[in-house]
């Protein structure tokens, strides 16, 4: 192959030249010079960026030029013949261009150049600092973290993860990870600490956690964020996880407020934005050549267990990496396998899941970035951004039982990038069921309007109530009834379960619709698309991967399998349980020392695994108004319940809060008398006018007499009848706070 070849059509047209090559020393002489648009970017400012506002604008696109891609000019000689070469010249700096285009990638014995071997090229090989905007890498493992640690510029570059921005600080020790403490890792990084890392000489290189971004920034100070180049890594993450981390779409209000020039996002799984402010961003796609199809053998079941237990048993001498989010369904397969293969597991997972993992915990990669035993289990924290240099057998598993072990193809990609050895997936098996239903959508473009619509129409309304209560201090308390309901109607159920919200409070303190908790909705919708049937998913990937095999299993599951699962269940329940005592003691601890608060809770919040921190969030959202003893013997009583249990002793503990001659209590209490019974319909006729009244809120049927029952004890007559016993059915023993008569904004206090 020629290097006329190797350049795209633009450069070669550039000047009339025959062949261009660089200036450069030798080894550098085949790197190619990418260029799209040759004419010079118009010389203008680019605009001030404005705080969020629910009707923003997309600014007018600001394209990268050769300037901001390169630190130097980039020169050439055309070759004129085979022994003569004209004189240097260069590509202005000014000089836009919008994509970089076949470059390449892989082995390809014809065009690898000697100093770069059998390696992979990345983007150090061709640029020297990331584009601004959003940056479509297609591909993982590129470099483009490495490139932006290594350029000659202040960089803020933010991990979705805490375990990827301290792995990538782990190889760059002239930078400054800013997140929470891991174990045996990093401490957490004090504010003083980070000062004192910007007085030093040199490029600033801080690798911050998401969650992280605004105590940074706040440091950095607005008025320094020219000084800074902002890059957000692994964007379609914080889309994917922003519904469970809400706090992940604050990284979108501090990315618009760096200069267009000083800002970008990268993924090599680009998707849709909903946010228009994105879509007006500039776009920078690059290509490679030689990107070849993966080879996948699919395989549906009705029994994951064992198909996993099966391809295991396939590979007895090579490595196998099995990818599944879920502790428990790993420790079922492992538990599956016999007495000799159990050795050779290990877990690599988070540090909150050592428990769960048991004597399989893997803590991190082994030695040079090598997987730490021959069967290696990963769940999601070492699906994205880890650099694996080892050979093995990749099973990627997707189990529709639950939400967070459902993977899209994007996640699927980038599993299959983490290996940074040529060649080094041996074989790649994809294992997934399916859910048997899906809801159909007409248009994905039209359900996307439609959301966007529903929640900036919740936000007019919210406005509208601001402007017309301002200076009218009277208004304050009717119109913060009115905007708790109207932010009710700002959610969206997907496929009957997960409950999102579509608006939320930026870092301005402004109502905005949550764009990112739309793109989850979106990206959910056609996932369970995906796995409407078992060819549903083989058509979608087909497009994607060549799929060498096909096949649907069937297996009944054995009583050794059933057997297994339960003894694992019950272990995680137990260890579940634990955590919770755990947690227990901690808010005992707290209240004697008089330490107990909402910052006290908000960060063990922060900081406790999924059942653990729903208990905190329950606790905190109770503890002020009933005695600490009676309240967390009820949260452990119904710590294995669903949310209507909680629900249920949140109206009681509000109920037994209320002031006695708060108004709705007084309601309550004159329409409803002692020892005598009511049936479902009388009980519903009486509390309708009540509850609209005085909470604002039209209830299903049944949840009336629920409510009754939060509020009085009862006994159920044969005839479907219910006496009233007395107050406070759950035996609360007395008031930490009372909520006073005049708290009108009931509906932010009960739970239906």
């Amino acid at each position: 192959m020629s290097m006329k070849d190797k350049l795209p059509k633009e450069v070669t047209e550039l000047d009339n030249s025959d062949e261009l090559v660089k200036t450069d020393d030798k080894a550098n002489q085949s790197e190619a010079i990418i260029l799209v648009d040759v004419t010079p970017a118009p010389k203008k400012e680019p605009k001030e960026d404005q705080p969020s506002i629910v009707e923003s604008q997309p600014e007018e696109v600001v394209l990268n030029t050769y300037g901001d891609l390169h630190d130097t000019p980039v020169e050439y000689r055309e070759l004129l013949s085979s022994t003569e070469v004209s004189e240097v010249k260069s590509i202005p700096q000014d000089t836009v261009i919008t994509s970089l285009d076949n470059l390449l990638f892989g082995r390809a014995p014809e065009v690898i150049r000697e100093e770069v071997g059998d390696s992979f090229w990345n983007l150090a090989d061709f640029i020297a600092k990331m584009p601004h905007g959003i940056v479509d890498k297609k591909i993982p493992g590129i470099g483009a973290t490495t490139l932006e640690i290594n350029s000659k510029r202040n960089s803020i570059i933010v991990f979705p993860t805490k375990a990827l921005a301290c792995g990538k600080h782990s190889k760059h020790p002239n930078t400054l990870y800013v997140g929470s403490e891991i174990k045996g890792e990093s401490k957490k990084i004090t504010n003083q600490q980070i000062e004192e890392y910007l007085t030093k000489d040199g490029y600033k290189k801080l690798l911050v956690v998401a969650d992280s971004l605004g105590r940074l920034l706040s440091i950095i100070g607005e008025k320094n964020y020219k000084d800074y180049f902002l890059m957000v890594d692994e964007i379609d993450v914080l889309q994917t996880d922003n519904n469970f981390r809400p706090q992940l779409e604050n990284v979108i209000d501090y990315y618009f407020s760096f200069p267009v020039k000083n800002r970008c996002m990268v993924t090599a799984t680009m998707k849709e934005f909903s946010n228009p402010r994105l879509k007006g961003e500039c776009r920078f796609p690059i290509t490679w050549q030689h990107n070849t199809r993966r080879d996948v053998t699919l395989l549906h079941t009705n029994n994951i267990t064992q198909v996993i237990i099966e391809k295991v048993i396939s590979h007895p001498k090579e490595k196998v990496l099995i990818a599944y989010n879920s502790i428990l369904q790993i420790r079922n397969v492992i538990s599956g396998l016999d007495e000799e293969t159990r050795k050779e597991c290990a877990i690599l997972c988070s540090e909150a899941s050592i428990k769960e993992a048991g004597e399989y915990f893997a803590p991190k990669l082994g030695e040079n970035d090598t997987l730490p035993a021959r069967i290696n289990f990963a769940t999601c924290c070492y699906f994205t951004g880890i650099d694996i240099k080892d050979k093995y057998h990749l099973i990627t598993v997707s189990d529709v039982r639950r939400n967070h072990s459902m993977l899209t193809t994007d996640r699927m990609t980038q599993i299959h990038g983490r290996c940074r050895t040529e060649n080094g997936v041996l074989s790649e098996t994809i294992i997934y069921n399916t859910v048997g239903y899906v809801l159909i959508m007409e248009s994905m473009e039209s359900y996307s309007a439609a959301l966007i619509n529903k929640a900036k129409k919740v936000i007019k309304v919210l406005e509208s109530a601001d402007d017309i209560a301002q200076g009218d201090y009277t208004l304050t308390d009717l119109f913060s009834i009115v905007k708790e309901a109207i932010r009710e109607k700002a959610q969206e159920r997907i496929a009957g379960n997960e409950l999102i919200n579509l608006t939320r409070k930026d870092v301005f303190g402004k109502d905005v619709p949550a764009y990112l908790n739309i793109d989850y909705v979106i990206e959910r919708t056609k996932l369970y698309a995906s796995y409407f049937m078992p060819e549903t998913l083989k058509e979608v990937l087909s497009k994607q991967v060549n799929i060498i095999s096909y096949n649907s299993l069937t297996y009944d599951v054995s009583p050794k399998q059933n057997s297994i699962e339960k003894v694992n269940k019950d272990a995680q329940e137990k260890l579940t349980d634990s955590y919770i005592q755990e947690a227990i003691n901690n808010i005992k601890v707290l209240s004697t020392t008089g330490q107990l608060n909402d910052n006290i809770i908000s960060h063990e919040i922060r900081h406790s695994r999924s059942k653990v921190k729903i208990f905190y969030e329950r606790f905190s959202r109770l503890y002020k108004y009933v005695d600490l003893d009676s309240l967390l013997h009820q949260l452990w009583e119904i710590r294995t319940s669903n949310s209507v249990a909680f629900k249920n002793l949140n109206n009681a503990v509000i109920y037994w809060a209320l002031d006695e001659d708060h108004p709705f209590k007084v309601a309550i209490k004159r329409d409803f008398t002692l020892n005598r019974s009511y049936s479902a319909n009388e009980i519903q006729e009486i509390l309708i006018p009540i509850v609209q009244y005085h909470l604002h809120k039209v209830l299903k049927p049944r949840k009336y007499v629920a409510l009754l029952k939060s509020i009085y004890a009862t006994d159920r007559t044969s005839r479907n009848k219910y006496i009233i016993r007395g107050e406070n059915p759950k035996g609360f023993k007395e008031h930490a706070g009372r909520i006073p008569p005049k708290e009108n904004n009931l509906l932010s206090l009960f739970t239906f």
